[in-house]
């Protein structure tokens, strides 16, 4: 029987904007394939929504190298999403910047 460590269904726009984007994340530890082994398997989904496409990651994890390189992987995307935040905040900052100044350009015309 499958033992549930993890999961979450996150809504990623702001209310007013369409309601289809979501992250939805779902962690489970279940049997070995193989009945004689003891061992477990790591079944992880990773899956993202923008409103009409969805991508899903899996993290599986059967063996301990499997298990190394889906937690290389997963880390990896938080470092990434980490630096899109930084780099979007930046970019919308400057988007600003330069919407101000075109507007007062037009003013003092």
């Amino acid at each position: 029987m499958a033992f549930r460590r993890f999961y979450r269904r996150t809504f990623l726009n702001l209310r007013g904007h369409h309601a289809g984007a979501y992250a939805l994340a779902d962690i489970t530890v279940e049997p070995g394939f193989d009945p004689d082994e003891r061992g477990r398997r790591v079944s992880a989904r990773l899956s993202v929504a923008d409103c009409g496409r969805v991508v899903t990651i899996d993290l599986d994890a059967d063996t301990p190298a499997e298990a190394r390189n889906a937690l290389h992987k997963a880390r990896l995307l938080r470092d990434v999403a980490g630096q899109v935040a930084e780099a979007l905040e930046r970019a919308i900052h400057e988007a600003e910047l330069d919407g101000r100044a075109a507007r007062r350009g037009r003013a003092g015309s």
